[in-house]
């Protein structure tokens, strides 16, 4: 092998294992979200009437079947196991990423609700963000809790349409936060 081909992979892998700030923030939030859905499907109640299988989902069924009939009982399958280690490894590299961060991990967690993104929700004043992030911090949280509500309600954790109505709220929360930081430029219509 080249030097070049041993630099590009290896550049590869400490992507991954030692990422950035933003992707970190990714690991942490995906691996997440994906070991609760993991658990949800363990216990049967990620979908009315199916049991969902990791392998089939990921690889279109070339493995084996993606659902399944649930059973009245607790159903743990093998791709469970490899889903919640690869979920978990994802995991530990996002919050390995933090422990080396001035706040560590501890940091990381307290930033997530002490931010300048949730008093928003009660102000819109211009030195808080102004209107923009008033709009992101409720678009943000009717995302995440219409997700909750029809994933509770209608065990609907991994249905399309209630994704697409949350991810579009969250994204445009997420997207409206940022743009409410963007420094004014100078004016000039001359």
């Amino acid at each position: 092998m080249s030097s070049e081909l041993v630099d590009k992979q290896s550049g590869i892998i400490s992507m991954i294992t030692d990422p950035s700030k933003v992707t970190a923030n990714w690991f942490i939030g995906l691996s997440m979200w994906g070991i609760a859905l993991a658990i949800l499907n363990i216990f049967g109640v990620a979908h009315p009437s199916y049991h969902y299988s990791w392998g089939g989902l990921f690889t279109f069924e070339m493995t084996n079947l993606a659902y399944e009939l649930k059973s009245d009982s607790v159903q743990f399958v093998a791709s469970d196991a490899v889903f919640i280690a690869i979920c978990s490894l994802f995991l530990y590299f996002g919050l390995n990423s933090y422990a080396k961060t001035e706040d560590g991990v501890p940091g990381f967690i307290l930033g997530l609700v002490v931010n300048d993104t949730w008093p928003a929700l009660a102000s819109i004043d211009a030195e808080e963000g102004g209107i923009q992030r008033t709009l992101a911090a409720w678009s943000t949280l009717f995302g995440f809790l219409s997700y909750i509500y029809f994933g509770i309600n209608y065990m609907g954790w991994m249905d399309p349409g209630v994704y697409s109505v949350s991810i579009a709220l969250i994204a445009f929360g997420f997207a409206l936060n940022h743009a409410s930081r963007v420094p004014e430029g100078e004016v000039n219509l001359d």
